[in-house]
């Protein structure tokens, strides 16, 4: 796998199982759906705020479109918030390609293969299992989160070419970054 560097490293850590289900998590998860929300996300890793556990949350919002050849059809996944801890993907079916985007490389966006359905187990904040049959955006938005905490980041999931343009991109930008930084101090 090709690897990050700086916080996009950190990213490519596999993250531990959550054995501990106390109020420390419930907190945690409440935080997570917060920052997703705030940052304007539908799901986000628990890796991508610094916390290596198998935590997910996603809240995908569904909107009436005011172009009828555009509308989406509301799914009963819409509007709800989850919380997956520990989830693990245990059926695929068919093939969607997706525009997908990430929190973690802001502006960056590519069309990803995804499995069209998957069949998720999981557990809550309390520990208690469950288990989706997800669809669409649901379907992708799960893989593109479970790839989070398994230590892949969307960009290997792109072609090799457009995966080493972006990573050079960001390797510029942080260059960019700590010659502006330095600059404003001198």
């Amino acid at each position: 796998m090709r690897s990050l560097s700086g916080l996009q490293k950190f990213l490519e850590t596999k993250s531990a199982p959550v054995t501990v289900f106390d109020d420390k998590l419930r907190a945690f998860v409440a935080d997570m759906h917060e920052t997703m929300v705030e940052s304007g996300g539908i799901g986000l890793a628990a890796n991508q705020v610094g916390v290596t556990t198998r935590v997910i949350t996603m809240l995908i919002p569904w909107s009436k479109s005011r172009y009828a050849e555009q509308e989406e059809k509301k799914e009963e996944w819409h509007d709800v918030k989850y919380t997956f801890i520990n989830p693990v993907i245990t059926k695929k079916a068919g093939k969607i390609k997706y525009q997908e985007g990430c929190l973690s490389f802001p502006e960056i966006f590519d069309f990803v293969d995804r499995a069209a359905e998957v069949w998720v187990d999981a557990v809550d904040e309390f520990g208690k299992p469950f288990q989706v049959h997800a669809n669409g955006l649901f379907a992708v938005c799960l893989q593109h989160e479970i790839d989070h905490i398994d230590g892949i980041v969307f960009i290997n999931r792109m072609s090799k070419l457009k995966s080493d343009l972006i990573r050079k991109k960001i390797s510029r930008k942080g260059k960019l970054d700590i010659s502006e930084k330095t600059a404003a101090k001198a």
